[in-house]
């Protein structure tokens, strides 16, 4: 008799016989991804969907190297991880060309591959094949094109199906082909001819609302800006937070406004869990040579998706990150940037020793003085996600004490872990207790078990910053400093 392999004990003695009963390792926490960027913007082209983006000759190819507002926020900056989703008007179009076989009938359709006034630079020329058929070239003529020219050789369509044709411009990212009924004849030769009917249409406000939804799936992104912020982007931004509950967002004013304006606007977007950041002011750099402003959300993205959170964004080491600023846009004193700072308004500075950097690292919300900083909101939603996703594993699982005991054991050595990296402080950094408990009993009652409940107890200490140095010092020639004082 052949082996049995099963994983039910209720069928292992139904007949004599050899059972391989295989499981796998008890899982392990893995930490989630904490410095993924997702960003709304407008571009020349590229796909309405997210996109991670891996270099800037993968995001150049993707949605093109123009001056569209979406390239012109990115200069000058790194990420960690990046993710786009292009914002298009409602109204765009996509442009297009019907060619013709020799009987001047319509036989294919060639449009462009995204929305966009961007398609009426794409040409396309129909000559003989080099040995049967035609040749078809498909080119990109706009300004700083980097796709490159397209070429399929000895097509004929007679009697070719959509699924063919699909085949056939399969490998293209400047069109995309439809068969008109099934051709009897291929295609005539054509002179250079550009698609038409592109628009680019107008961007609406509401337009970044419909392009929000691609970030409402889990592990989408950690923190989200825009290449444009006003009072209804900003909105919808809080709106998201608020909703989606597993990532924050950063938005910004407008490039004028003083700080008494900024301040004034901060009070629209509080919230309760400190998901909203709130950077001042405009940032000025180099794009294309010339002295630009940009919003600081961009920044701000940039450094925390460059950054641990476990630390301070506004950490002075940080300040290697922030090296394409050339000014900001207002001086800001002293005593204003502790309006700002209590006003939950993550501020940059231009300190004449270091460099630029962030200010203060806080989060619109004010209320709750546990919950201002921007590393403890990160902190929070990394350490609860990765285990939550752990806890997937045990998901309906039967509920009895190994199962409970290998799920803390779990999240136990998923600390240990952080505290080995420095990313969690360990007990020995606690006077009088502990960094952290994590007990799987207490809250479970014979009760709460039957009703299939499995509670976790967990309290986690985090590092803090180091936000107010004080050096006390006594010096003068009346100064004594004797054993033990």
């Amino acid at each position: 008799m052949a082996i049995f392999r099963s994983n039910n004990p209720t069928t292992w003695a139904e007949i004599d016989q050899i059972v391989i009963d295989e499981r796998a390792p008890t899982p392990s926490v893995t930490g989630v991804a904490t410095n993924i960027a997702g960003y709304l913007a407008q571009f020349q082209r590229g796909p309405e969907e997210l996109v991670e983006i891996g270099s800037t000759q993968e995001f150049e190819e993707t949605f093109g190297r123009s001056s569209f507002s979406g390239n012109q926020n990115l200069k000058n900056k790194k990420f960690g991880r990046l993710r786009v989703r292009r914002v298009v008007s409602s109204s765009a179009a996509a442009s297009l060309l019907t060619l013709k076989d020799g009987s001047d009938a319509d036989i294919l359709t060639l449009t462009a591959s995204s929305k966009g006034a961007w398609g009426d630079s794409v040409s396309v020329i129909v000559s003989a094949g080099s040995e049967s058929g035609v040749k078809i070239e498909v080119k990109d003529n706009s300004v700083n094109a980097v796709l490159p020219s397209e070429i399929y050789d000895n097509v004929d369509l007679t009697g070719k199906s959509q699924l063919e044709v699909d085949q056939i411009f399969a490998p293209s990212r400047l069109v995309v082909a439809t068969v008109i009924g099934t051709p009897t004849d291929n295609l005539a030769i054509l002179s250079e001819t550009d698609l038409a009917g592109g628009s680019d249409g107008t961007v609406a406000d509401t337009d970044y609302e419909s392009a929000l939804v691609d970030f409402e799936q889990e592990k989408s992104a950690n923190f989200i800006f825009a290449d444009k912020h006003n009072a209804a982007i900003n909105g919808y931004l809080k709106a998201h937070a608020a909703a989606t509950q597993d990532k924050m967002v950063i938005i910004a004013g407008s490039e004028n406004d003083t700080v008494s304006a900024a301040i004034s606007d901060v009070a629209n977007y509080r919230d309760a869990d400190g998901r909203i950041i709130y950077a001042y002011p405009w940032v000025q750099t180099r794009i294309d040579g010339v002295a630009s402003f940009q919003s600081p959300a961009s920044w701000m993205a940039s450094l925390l998706s460059q950054t641990s959170p476990h630390i301070d964004p506004a950490y002075t080491a940080n300040t290697q990150f922030l090296g394409g600023m050339l000014k900001l846009k207002r001086t800001i004193s002293r005593a204003q940037y502790i309006q700002l700072k209590d006003g939950g308004i993550a501020a940059f500075e231009q300190d004449p020793d270091i460099g630029f950097k962030l200010k203060s690292g806080v989060v619109t919300q004010i209320l709750n003085s546990s919950k201002v900083m921007i590393f403890r909101r990160r902190m929070a939603d990394y350490l609860t996600t990765s285990v939550a996703f752990f806890l997937k594993n045990f998901q309906n699982a039967v509920n009895n004490r190994d199962n409970r005991l290998a799920c803390g054991a779990s999240i136990r050595q998923f600390i240990q872990l952080r505290e080995q990296e420095g990313i969690l402080p360990g007990d020995d950094e606690v006077q009088g207790g502990l960094a952290k408990i994590v007990d799987v009993e207490t809250l479970n009652t014979d009760d709460s078990i039957a009703l299939g409940y499995f509670k976790i107890l967990w309290k986690q200490r985090i590092f803090s910053s180091m936000r107010y140095i004080v050096l006390t010092a006594e010096i003068g020639e009346s100064v004594v400093v004797r054993e033990g004082e």
